[in-house]
């Protein structure tokens, strides 16, 4: 039965990294398509936190998700893609930080005619990103150092698809951190 589980869980990691690399891909071809759709930002928001509960509290982190209540309660967008931006953020917040906090803060930054323009951060404690590796980070298959690839995992796709989904929405995707204090990413659409 363990050993199941083990081939299991290693599926699904190649499942992941096989996703990773088509959602690339499409970016990168021009050829995803985003579709609109009504949904509640908060009520998504709220599940993908709670999808990371567990895992925070096991590494005695405190989670939480700070919504300023300027967010319309419906908007009209992609919810698959806009989670899938969440999840690759709060992973890596998680993974990235031992001690402290992560928190995810939602707020509508300006209305137009067009719609309105929802700025989302996440926030954590963890190890930090300099300003070398800032540079890098949202290209495809980067990674802060061998270090840090060794002992965290991953592609290094994660964040290059995030941005390329936000620019797909019309918005971007930047970083705000200090080694050893944390850092912030946050997104518009």
């Amino acid at each position: 039965k363990q050993r199941l589980h083990i081939i299991q869980n290693c599926g699904n990691i190649l499942l992941n990294i096989v996703n990773d690399i088509l959602d690339f891909s499409k970016i990168e071809a021009g050829k995803l398509e985003l579709e609109k759709n009504p949904f509640n930002l908060v009520t998504a928001i709220e599940e993908i936190v709670e999808m990371f509960a567990v895992r925070a509290s096991e590494k005695n982190i405190f989670l939480r998700f700070d919504n300023d209540h300027s967010v319309p309660e419906s908007i009209e967008g992609e919810s698959t893609r806009l989670r899938q931006i969440l999840l690759n953020l709060l992973s890596n917040a998680v993974k990235f930080t031992e001690t402290g906090e992560v928190v995810v803060r939602a707020s509508a930054k300006k209305q137009t005619n067009d719609g309105v323009e929802i700025l989302v951060s996440v926030t954590d404690t963890g190890i930090g990103i300099s300003n070398e590796v800032k540079e890098k980070l949202f290209q495809p298959f980067s990674q802060g150092d061998l270090s840090t690839t060794r002992r965290y995992g991953g592609t290094g796709l994660g964040l290059a698809i995030s941005k390329g989904l936000c620019e797909k929405m019309g918005g971007r995707l930047w970083v705000e951190s200090k080694v050893g204090i944390g850092s912030t990413f946050l997104f518009t659409f």
